[in-house]
């Protein structure tokens, strides 16, 4: 359950990972970017006895899902051998790259001049929200050269009111924008800014967003969500290129955004949670986590029939939750779980088991869902620095 990690001593703000390369939110206003590979590279070089299990729990975690990976694994010889070194890693492994050691090799993008509430980085485009509105880069990736490049554009501003997060999916992006409300445009434009539609957002407050598979939970307070289901179609022109770095989920594209909308209320109507008890909620990938005010946290499904969406009459406890963190104060998935930071710590839960990966503040925590090749990294921003964890793949 320990993970592989490592950490860059650095004064960010925001850090995200994608398409090779890391970004960074710089504390004095440079938005940066440097070869993710070159990173890896350095702590292959201080560890070299571990190389090529630092590029697979790094670089390609798409390894093992393989069916190769799969028929390698079903070998108990094989997979003792693996967990004893995995384990041992955790333990020996012990790195951390001073900025000082990387800066003159960092690219510049710009700077952010209003302090970034929340970044996204979706077909080769990175997205800057922050109370001036959102801010857009394209990064023009050049697939033909051999060392794979990018060249970004100067910032463009997109959206002018407050954005508190951004995020996007089969072609559609979507901003929280307080109490103007819930926006969205279209995010597969080529070669020119993306534009939202302002005259057709979704009216009341929104404060975060989360996706279930194509649809959308509109939070308008931290106990209160409206399930916005969407209309999808195949996408057109489906180009290998364009989301060389995502998944197959983005064959499909929306086609009618909030076709039909449901109440929490009304989906909970068969559920044994009852909407009073709720002090806080999120969401992950078709399932509702719910805290209660008794401390516990429960997960429920979340049923489609029809055109009808609710929630399941089963309610599944979080096991060994501590009610003394109190609320997440953000939670992301991660392949059979999910990481929640609190006021002190992050933790990790998966398949059952529980681990701390840090016993600290955090500014925010990331994954990469939608990625192939870092589907099992967690990213972790602090006041110090990013850190980089791989977890157990095993």
């Amino acid at each position: 359950m320990k993970t592989i990690n490592f950490t860059i001593k650095a004064k960010t703000v925001e850090s995200y990972l994608y398409g090779g390369y890391l970004f960074l939110l710089m504390e004095d206003g440079r938005i940066l970017y440097i070869s993710y590979r070159r990173l890896i590279d350095m702590l292959c070089k201080r560890y070299p006895q571990y190389d090529n299990f630092i590029q697979l729990a790094f670089l390609h975690n798409e390894y093992f899902r393989s069916k190769a990976a799969s028929l390698l694994l079903s070998i108990k010889e094989v997979q003792q051998t693996l967990r004893k070194l995995w384990d041992r890693a955790t333990k020996e492994i012990q790195f951390e790259i001073d900025f000082a050691q990387i800066e003159k090799e960092c690219r510049s993008m710009g700077e952010w001049n209003s302090m970034p509430l929340d970044v996204y980085m979706y077909d080769m485009r990175m997205f800057v929200a922050s109370r001036a509105g959102l801010m857009e880069s394209r990064l023009n990736p050049d697939f033909n050269d051999k060392n794979y490049t990018i060249h970004p554009t100067p910032f463009e501003k997109c959206f002018d009111s407050k954005t508190i997060s951004v995020t996007a999916r089969a072609g559609e992006i979507v901003l929280a924008a307080d109490r103007e409300g819930l926006f969205h445009g279209n995010a597969l434009i080529k070669d020119s800014r993306v534009v939202i539609d302002d005259k057709s957002n979704i009216p009341g407050n929104s404060l975060r967003v989360s996706w279930s598979n194509f649809d959308l939970i509109n939070y308008s307070s931290a106990t209160e969500f409206r399930y916005l289901k969407n209309e999808t179609a195949n996408m057109d022109n489906f180009s290998e290129e364009r989301f060389r770095f995502g998944d197959g989920v983005e064959r499909k594209k929306i086609v009618n955004f909030a076709a039909h909308s449901f109440d929490m209320s009304d989906m909970m109507a068969r559920s044994k949670v009852r909407k009073e008890n709720i002090r806080y909620c999120f969401n992950t990938f078709g399932k509702s986590f719910f805290l209660l005010d008794n401390g516990s946290l429960v997960n429920v499904l979340i049923k489609k029939e029809n055109n009808d969406v609710y929630y399941s009459s089963y309610v599944n406890k979080v096991p060994e939750y501590n009610a003394e963190n109190n609320k997440p104060l953000k939670v992301v998935a991660v392949p059979n779980g999910y990481v929640m930071s609190f006021f002190d710590k992050v933790i990790l839960y998966q398949n059952g088991n529980v681990h701390t990966l840090e016993n600290c503040p955090s500014y925010n925590i990331r994954t990469y869902m939608g990625s192939k090749n870092y589907r099992d990294i967690v990213t972790i921003t602090k006041e110090d620095g990013v850190s980089f964890h791989s977890i157990d793949v095993l």
